[in-house]
């Protein structure tokens, strides 16, 4: 008898930190363009992505925000905005403005926007952000923002060697990914505003096949990072 009560004191031990866990675990809010965003830059002068957060069913609150890490280049410009504030760089922490649940209802929803410019100060880095609940801060997840901007006077031979294939292009259930370098890496597929769609492996001189069946029809990127961090980029439309 003694061994059956210590059982279940166990079992049931195991079931509490389990559900613990899982509920350190979980998303609390919803990120319409996307939680963790993976970008390229293209335009030397300025580019801007956006992270939207909302609750899972309306409801009035009010988003803060804390600065986790930044490793962009102190050369590039940057600036933030939230739901109805701005600021010069990235603050290490902010409130937005509170919504209420009919306003969230009707379409509102809060943000944070990075604005760029990156001059010729190439290279990558990514900055972690903690949202949250003002009045929980344990009611939050951490949003992440990943920014490439790739050298171009990389040589013609490495940069043709990293130069990706990707058909059927427009595809309609699979694409074929070809990687005709000696770098190993992965594949990202990513929609216009950055958010993940797919992703996969991709070994050197070989090929990967992404499954575009789900995929809703428009444009999307596909991002191949090798192990040094070299990126080639195709636009593929799925119709």
């Amino acid at each position: 008898m003694v061994n059956v009560t210590r059982i279940m004191k166990y079992l049931l031990t195991s079931i509490l930190l389990l559900a613990f866990v899982s509920g350190l675990m979980a998303q609390n809010f919803v990120y319409p363009t996307g939680q963790h965003r993976t970008d390229t830059i293209f335009n030397e002068n300025y580019e801007s992505f956006e992270i939207r957060v909302v609750t899972p069913t309306p409801e009035d609150i009010t988003f803060r925000w804390q600065l986790l890490s930044n490793t962009f280049d102190p050369n590039w410009s940057c600036s933030v905005c939230d739901y109805t504030g701005c600021y010069v760089g990235f603050p290490a922490n902010a409130a937005m403005t509170a919504i209420t649940a009919a306003e969230m209802a009707a379409g509102t929803f809060g943000f944070i926007k990075c604005n760029m410019t990156c001059g010729l100060n190439y290279g990558e880095g990514k900055v972690e952000i903690y949202v949250f609940d003002q009045n929980d801060y344990s009611r939050g997840d951490t949003v992440s923002f990943f920014v490439s901007w790739p050298d171009p006077s990389i040589s013609t031979i490495q940069e043709n060697e990293l130069r990706i294939g990707a058909y059927p292009n427009p595809v309609e259930s699979q694409l074929t990914v070809h990687n005709p370098s000696s770098e190993n890496g992965v594949v990202v597929v990513t929609d216009v505003l950055g958010k993940v769609v797919q992703s996969a492996n991709l070994n050197s001189r070989s090929l990967a096949y992404i499954d575009f069946s789900g995929v809703r029809k428009g444009v999307y990127l596909v991002n191949f990072r090798g192990e040094e961090g070299l990126i080639s980029t195709k636009k593929v439309i799925k119709k």
